[in-house]
């Protein structure tokens, strides 16, 4: 677990490539066949217009300012969804996922909702629901039409 080592900041458009690559390399953890990466590419590219648009978190560390994951919140049908939530492989599990999931849920908060969103890859869904979400169903990927998708609420 990590204490005062690392900081949440508001991510810069200039951040994009590294988020994008930290995305690319969080979801390939779970070791998804190569054709089926492809098929994920569009979803996991972040572009400055994105964090522009819609607020982007990142956490890093203090002393070498290295970046090891972040999460973007978007704005869809009046609604606030967890849009990305990334940790670098080598530091899943260290708590930084908890601690960018609770910095997303108070940054909702403060903007006025009182639940917050998400739809899950299937491999996060525990971690989801450890955070206290709850899951309301599923829905079918845009990208792989077999494939399910978790959705939770958490309230906050």
């Amino acid at each position: 677990m990590y204490d005062d080592d690392v900081r949440i900041r508001p991510a810069k458009p200039e951040d994009a490539e590294e988020l994008a690559d930290i995305a690319w390399r969080s979801k390939s953890y779970w070791d998804y066949p190569p054709e089926m990466m492809e098929l994920f590419r569009g979803q996991l590219t972040i572009k400055q217009d994105f964090i522009e648009r819609n607020p982007t978190y990142l956490i890093e560390h203090e002393e070498t300012e290295k970046i090891a994951g972040f999460y973007a919140l978007q704005k869809k049908d009046g609604r606030w969804w967890i849009e990305h939530l990334w940790v670098v492989p080598d530091e899943i599990g260290t708590g930084l996922g908890s601690k960018l999931f609770l910095h997303a849920c108070e940054i909702t908060e403060t903007m006025g909702a009182e639940e917050l969103y998400i739809t899950s890859d299937p491999n996060a869904e525990e971690f989801y629901v450890h955070m206290g979400a709850e899951r309301l169903g599923e829905r079918e990927s845009p990208k792989v039409p077999e494939r399910r998708l978790p959705i939770l609420r958490i309230k906050l």
